[in-house]
């Protein structure tokens, strides 16, 4: 076996066992396209693990889980509601840095990959992806420190610099992600986030995610939300964007002033 396809079947076993609204997702996007999900759809979705369902029932505002639970999401919430509450509850609970390497720990990566996703969604018409899609894409363009850490923390890598390891992680934790589920639009952003702009499937997403990033690294290194000071932008990125430095930075202290956590919406 080689060490690719091993160190991905080890990244989906680590994100099945610890990150359970991760895997959800790909299952209620599968349904939400179902021409007509049943209640036994719904049901199955979670039935099985309750500390899933627990959360979900106490993050949407319900009294009470299992099939009372899921009557309320296909017959009046609508199967989105339950989409965007999957989304939240993974919010609290993926960005697990357990060794807490180079300096990053895991408030710092919660909140600069929740702040990219809603970035990223702000730009979802230029972008021609769904607002959904582009949230995603901006939440796991730095997923790859979590898979780095997990592989660490089983002793299948060590301890050495992300950075050496930094494009094997990016294509370990998109197989593991396609293999969990997700559609290819979000694998490949992931695959691509260590890539040369111009060889990846995406340069415009790419360009705009990386500049987003760039910031926010900046602003937490400098403990500031004002994006002033050594935030020169690659010409590059900027130009393959059509968007102004301005318009982005603009952008960006909204969402960072907004944040709250990640608990309060997408």
């Amino acid at each position: 076996m080689n060490l690719i396809a091993s160190s991905s079947e080890v990244l989906y076993s680590i994100f099945q066992e610890d990150f359970s609204s991760l895997v959800l997702l790909p299952k209620i996007e599968k349904l939400i396209n179902k021409e007509e999900p049943t209640l036994e759809d719904v049901l199955n979705l979670c039935s099985h693990n309750h500390s899933l369902l627990e959360k979900l029932t106490r993050r949407g505002g319900f009294s009470q889980g299992g099939e009372d639970f899921a009557k309320e999401i296909l017959f009046k919430k609508g199967l989105s509601f339950l989409k965007s509450l999957a989304i939240r509850t993974m919010n609290q609970e993926i960005f697990q840095l357990p060794q807490e390497l180079s300096g990053l720990n895991e408030l710092i990566l919660k909140k600069r990959s929740v702040i990219l996703a809603r970035f990223t969604k702000h730009y979802y018409d230029l972008l021609n992806l769904s607002a959904d899609d582009a949230y995603l894409c901006g939440l796991f363009f730095n997923f790859s420190h979590v898979s780095f850490q997990k592989l660490v923390q089983v002793q299948f890598l060590s301890g050495d610099s992300f950075e050496e390891n930094q494009i094997d992680c990016a294509k370990w934790t998109a197989d593991a992600f396609a293999e969990i589920g997700f559609e290819h639009v979000i694998t490949s952003f992931i695959e691509d986030s260590v890539q040369d702009l111009f060889s990846t499937s995406f340069p415009l997403g790419q360009a705009l995610v990386r500049i987003g990033n760039h910031l926010l690294i900046n602003a937490e290194e400098s403990s500031s939300s004002s994006f002033r000071g050594g935030t020169r932008i690659d010409r590059d990125l900027l130009d393959a964007t059509g968007l102004t430095t301005r318009e982005i930075v603009n952008v960006l202290k909204d969402l960072t002033r907004d944040y709250k956590g990640g608990t309060n919406h997408q």
